[in-house]
Order: structure tokens, then C-alpha cells, then sequence
């Protein structure tokens, strides 16, 4: 099981350190998008991309470091805080998912 929750936690590190700095899909839309829009898709995706990292640190920690019987409070706010990023990165998606059908709907 833990090798599985490893294996997670790096592939999440890893999506969310590309999306932070290597993805470049809403750059290449901002020929055919407004540059404001394009300007906040680029914002939403970085941002999605730290919120990822910060999950898989926090996914980490949750797994690997914390314990139940010793610290109750820090493994419920750890944990907490792994459904707070989940959600966090959700919004951000329905953002992008509202600025692509706008997007659709112009063109």
C-alpha cells in the first residue's frame, strides 16, 4: 500500500512541477484567444501547478511521516489539508473548463 501512495504522490509531484514550469498549451492559445483571458488561463494553470506540488507535500507527509497514535491533531490536519488542495485544484479546473468553453462558444 505505501509503495502505491509513493508512487502517487511522485506522479502528482511530478504533473504539478510541469505544470508549473514547462506547460505551454495556453501560451500557444493566445493566438486565438484575448490576451486578458490568455493572461489568466496561464495565472490558473501555474497556480494549479503549485496547488499540486503543495498536495503531493502534503499527500507525503499524510502517508509517510505522520502518525494517528501519536499526534491525532497534526494526522487530522494534514489530512485536512490534502481535501482542501483537492478541492482547490477542482475549482481551478472548472475555471480553465469556463474559459475553454467560452473560448468554444466564440469560435
Amino acid at each position: 500500500m505505501r509503495s502505491i501512495a509513493a508512487i502517487l504522490d511522485l506522479l502528482i509531484g511530478v504533473a504539478g512541477w510541469y505544470y508549473l514550469f514547462y506547460s505551454k498549451s495556453a501560451v500557444r492559445l493566445g493566438g486565438i484567444e484575448e490576451p486578458a483571458i490568455n493572461q489568466r488561463r496561464q495565472r490558473l494553470r501555474r497556480i494549479n501547478g503549485l496547488v499540486m506540488l503543495l498536495l503531493a507535500a502534503s499527500f507525503y507527509a499524510g502517508v509517510f511521516t505522520v502518525n494517528i497514535e501519536h499526534t491525532p491533531q497534526v494526522f487530522a490536519a494534514v489530512w485536512l489539508s490534502v481535501l482542501v488542495l483537492l478541492l482547490v485544484i477542482v475549482v481551478l479546473a472548472v475555471a480553465d473548463l469556463r474559459l475553454t468553453s467560452k473560448l468554444r462558444g466564440k469560435h
